[in-house]
């Protein structure tokens, strides 16, 4: 019997996987950067992908180099005002709606775990309509540490009622596939256009099969492979 005759569960990464919010985002911290004179490079920011303001946040470079003057709380309304702006509108990446669909069909439920804020994902989540396709939401604000720590996996597992050989995970970053792998999950890596100029590690903590896209094969298919 393989791997995938007993599989009870989808697991799923949000920002970059499910929506593009990453590149949104990206650029709004760099117009927010640039409005005090500065720059941020996407060598910098790489480092930030995957993981949640407990990790490193942004703000705190940008506030030591400006210095006197710098209204914090202000320049956080500033950004995420730019990011929802620049988010709002955007349909679901290519694949993920049949996805869901072939989950749907097979009967197997799905969950979402992700580093971001639970307000951020409901939000999007219920803007695009798919809030109802899963079980279970699992978010930054659930857990002491996010991504690449395994907690947000291991509490998806525990509210699916799942141990981890009886789940498969989509990701789209190192960090995310790193905290799947430390679960003890299968995970297959979905690079978008940022982390795709990322480095996946094969030490123990890479992805056990890469897609260019949700789009390339079917449900059917990777689950058979």
């Amino acid at each position: 019997m393989n791997r995938w005759s007993t599989l009870q569960g989808i697991l799923l990464d949000f920002d970059g996987l499910i929506l593009d919010t990453e590149t949104a985002v990206f650029q709004a911290w760099q117009e927010l950067y640039r409005s005090w004179g500065e720059q941020l490079e996407f060598g910098e920011w790489i480092t930030l992908v995957g993981k949640s303001d407990q990790e490193i946040d942004p703000m705190d470079r940008l506030e030591a180099v400006v210095g006197p003057g710098f209204n914090r709380d202000q320049a956080r309304r500033q950004v995420a005002a730019r990011e929802m702006e620049l988010i709002e509108g955007r349909d679901p990446l290519p694949g993920v709606l049949d996805l869901l669909d072939a989950a749907r069909l097979r009967g197997l439920p799905l969950a979402v775990a992700s580093s971001s804020t639970r307000d951020w994902v409901l939000t999007h989540l219920t803007r695009l309509g798919l809030l109802d396709r899963f079980a279970a939401v699992s978010c930054s604000d659930d857990v002491p540490r996010a991504k690449p720590d395994p907690a947000l996996y291991r509490l998806s597992l525990e509210k699916l009622g799942l141990t981890p050989e009886k789940a498969v995970v989509f990701e789209d970053s190192p960090p995310g596939v790193l905290a799947a792998k430390r679960a003890g999950l299968y995970c297959v890596a979905v690079p978008n256009g940022i982390t795709r100029r990322m480095e996946f590690h094969d030490n123990g903590g890479g992805p056990d099969w890469v897609l260019n896209s949700l789009e390339e094969f079917p449900l059917e298919y990777i689950l058979e492979r």
